[in-house]
């Protein structure tokens, strides 16, 4: 069946910045697979490089980033593309972002134009990778306006963002993503400026759209309620690197690296006494510049072994069928 098949084939991703102050490791050595049909959850603290290796897949990352590895993409006509030997700016890879492969960017204020409508900015996008005039153009956008669930989308094709809501704008920015139909969707953090009702209507929209479209998503997100509601693999990142992969159900009931258990230790729970406070991870992400020998996690870690996590980066080692951590207590 399809939806066996592999879309998207991630093999030692490196993205660094090479600045002043020395070389940054915003992602360094991550690797991963998504099938097609399949979602994908990227998690993790703010600064630990998800967004940039969705920056690095769609070849937009910023001077002075630079990105090696493999970024296999199988076409439907079982034609495979490696992206990161393509220009960033070449023809090639420009035909397939924002028509095969879309993002949907965090903030939708400050990934929408002011000076243009919601509707001239879907248009766009349809116009670039479709061979149609602008009429069909226009009944296409709002079309998709309506699927993604805003009223009268004949009226608000030709509004403004700023006269918008916050949710509104999150949906003309799927309209968006979502008007050439492409095979895979890489949502950053789509929903983390919504309130939660807005947010709980976003994710059964992407759900609902994903089944129609046959796609594939790339869910990233710091929020661990959204990943059980939306994933089926997901991918624990921490300082560049993964340091924890398995299935959805794999994760929340049987994490295994000490970070990701107290990710979820951190999580709300109904039916706690009131006044308690919640678990926390002591410390932060330290940034990826010029960094120490030895496990990334150690300097907050409760489990740490002085003269080994200090001194070696454990691999990621495949401990339960499709379940991989990167830790000495699983080596």
């Amino acid at each position: 069946m399809k939806n066996n098949a592999l879309l998207l084939e991630i093999n030692d991703l490196k993205t660094y910045f090479y600045l002043d102050e020395g070389v940054l490791k915003a992602v360094d050595g991550v690797s991963f697979k998504i099938k097609r049909e399949k979602t994908l959850g990227l998690v993790g603290e703010s600064g630990c490089g998800k967004s940039v290796t969705a920056q690095s897949i769609l070849r937009i990352v910023p001077h002075p980033g630079k990105t090696e590895g493999e970024i296999l993409f199988h076409q439907n006509n079982k034609k495979v593309i490696d992206l990161a030997r393509l220009d960033p700016f070449g023809k090639e890879i420009r035909n397939i972002r924002g028509n095969e492969i879309t993002m949907i960017f965090q903030e939708p204020m400050t990934s929408l134009s002011p000076l243009h409508t919601i509707g001239n900015q879907i248009m766009e996008a349809i116009l670039l990778h479709q061979k149609i005039n602008k009429q069909k153009a226009r009944r296409l956008a709002i079309e998709m306006l309506d699927k993604v669930g805003i009223p009268i989308p004949s009226q608000r094709i030709d509004e403004y963002p700023h006269q918008l809501s916050g949710g509104l704008r999150q949906r003309a920015m799927i309209a968006m993503a979502l008007c050439c139909k492409p095979n895979l969707l890489i949502a950053d953090e789509p929903t983390t400026a919504l309130d939660v009702t807005v947010q709980a209507q976003i994710l059964e929209l992407m759900k609902d759209l994903q089944k129609e479209f046959g796609m594939s998503i790339i869910y990233i997100t710091h929020n661990l309620g959204v990943i059980a509601e939306i994933t089926d693999e997901v991918a624990v990142m921490y300082l560049g690197k993964i340091v924890e992969y398995g299935s959805i159900d794999e994760i929340f009931h049987n994490p295994l690296h000490p970070y990701t258990v107290r990710l979820l230790k951190s999580i709300p729970k109904v039916g706690r006494k009131a006044r308690m406070r919640l678990e926390s991870i002591k410390g932060a992400v330290p940034l990826p510049l010029g960094l120490p020998r030895g496990c990334r996690f150690y300097p907050r870690c409760p489990q740490f072994k002085e003269g080994l996590c200090n001194l070696d980066n454990p691999p990621l080692v495949e401990v339960q069928e499709k379940h991989k951590v990167r830790c000495f207590l699983f080596g």
